[in-house]
């Protein structure tokens, strides 16, 4: 993801025009709200601005960067899969898996190429494209599950109930993409860069509530031109033995 940074984004004299002016602010902030979708009511929508439902719980969506998004829930799991074709090899990143408690729909396993680098940590959990396709699942708390998942993709915004399995929010509004995108916290935010060896993965920031975000980069996984089943685990997830 080519991250130019993610930036979430009213005297006058006459006591009389003071008043208009305020009078017609609180009008239009108040219309501005009523015009937000309400969300978590299960209400389905078409899925469509290059979202796809392929039926049996699958939905996948295709940036004009090349960036595809495929979300399989089935069997209370719900497995992720992220692909940027404009990687010159082979990249996937996959959430996938229940929690230790068994909570379904967890997404808590993160794969990088098929090699398990480290469980979600937190409860929001972001991936930023370079191409500007950034998608965040939204979760209960740490190692719970996944209720819900956003897509945003320059003016696309598209919000997926996983508890019902169903498409509440698909459209191409600039604006609402902005506003709803602004409103939802990020969590843990990973993005990527390219270099002349292959491809380096880690996070940017941690966002638990909107707008505050604390920035530390923290290399995760790396990959290597040539040879896409070679993996470098940079993580050392405390939870995982093997990481």
């Amino acid at each position: 993801m080519t991250i130019t940074g993610i930036s979430m984004r009213f005297a006058f004299i006459i006591v009389s025009s003071c008043s208009i002016l305020i009078s017609s602010s609180c009008k239009k902030n108040k219309g501005e709200e009523s015009d937000l979708p309400v969300l978590g009511t299960c209400r389905p929508v078409d899925a469509k601005a290059g979202l796809q439902s392929l039926g049996n719980g699958i939905y996948e969506y295709n940036s004009a960067g090349g960036v595809t998004v495929r979300m399989q829930r089935i069997d209370e799991t719900i497995t992720i899969t992220l692909t940027d074709a404009s990687y010159p090899d082979y990249i996937t990143y996959q959430l996938w898996g229940k929690t230790t408690t068994g909570s379904p729909y967890a997404a808590l396993n993160e794969n990088l190429n098929g090699k398990h680098i480290k469980n979600r940590i937190g409860k929001n959990r972001t991936i930023f494209f370079p191409d500007g396709t950034k998608i965040t699942c939204v979760s209960t708390g740490p190692e719970q599950s996944v209720t819900a998942v956003s897509i945003y993709d320059g003016a696309k915004v598209h919000h997926l109930n996983i508890t019902c399995d169903k498409v509440e929010y698909s459209t191409a509004n600039g604006a609402m993409a902005k506003r709803l995108e602004e409103m939802q916290p990020d969590g843990e935010t990973s993005t990527y860069e390219l270099n002349p060896t292959g491809l380096l993965f880690y996070n940017i920031y941690t966002e638990d509530t909107p707008g505050n975000k604390v920035y530390q980069r923290l290399n995760l996984g790396q990959l290597h031109l040539g040879a896409p089943n070679q993996v470098s685990d940079l993580y050392d997830d405390p939870r995982l033995p093997h990481t």
